[in-house]
């Protein structure tokens, strides 16, 4: 109880700072939500047909889904903060400002809003995140993914790597059996 008092105190005083335009993320625990903040204690976002994945438990056979639910389809909608933040936390995070100029507030939400309704999704290329760095900054882009993705390949290169060391050991210990089993015929 205490800890809900807490969460909800922390998420009122992320409410009082957001600005028109602002990137919200909710923290869901194995993945991050995210929105954009259109004023009035509205977000905008990304999220599955009938649930944006609030309350949802994580299934690891469900891991190309939203908060563990699967989904083909996803629709871009505004909902109360309260609603799409739950029980989790939030936070503003406009830090891709430092890397790409955001659009000003208006534009933000204008295309924000242009998408509201049904749209594919593609947790590798049409995710929450796509959408709201598409919003504030024109860039379809996701570090969730792009982290992810990376993480993949340094672990496949890691993995060949082992392979290729153990396949040359391999290959160096027949070749000295070969010798030796040679100079013994001789």
């Amino acid at each position: 109880m205490a800890l809900t008092f807490f969460v909800k105190l922390h998420n009122q005083q992320v409410l009082d700072t957001l600005r028109v335009g602002d990137r919200v993320k909710f923290d869901r625990g194995l993945y991050t939500h995210w929105g954009i903040y259109a004023g009035f204690g509205q977000i905008i976002h990304l999220a599955g047909e009938d649930d944006d994945g609030i309350g949802a438990k994580f299934n690891s056979t469900n891991l190309f889904s939203i908060g563990g639910k699967l989904f083909t389809k996803a629709e871009v909608r505004i909902d109360d903060f309260w609603k799409v933040v739950g029980t989790d936390t939030a936070e503003k995070d406009n830090s891709l400002d430092t890397k790409w100029r955001a659009f000003n507030p208006q534009t933000i939400v204008r295309n924000a809003r242009e998408k509201i309704g049904k749209i594919g999704y593609n947790i590798i290329s049409a995710n929450c995140e796509h959408f709201t760095n598409w919003c504030r900054y024109g860039q379809c882009k996701s570090e969730q993914v792009e982290n992810v993705l990376t993480g993949v390949a340094v672990g496949a290169g890691i993995a060949l790597g082992a392979f290729a060391i153990y396949a040359l050991s391999k290959l160096a210990n027949a070749q000295e059996e070969e010798e030796e089993e040679e100079e013994e015929n001789y």
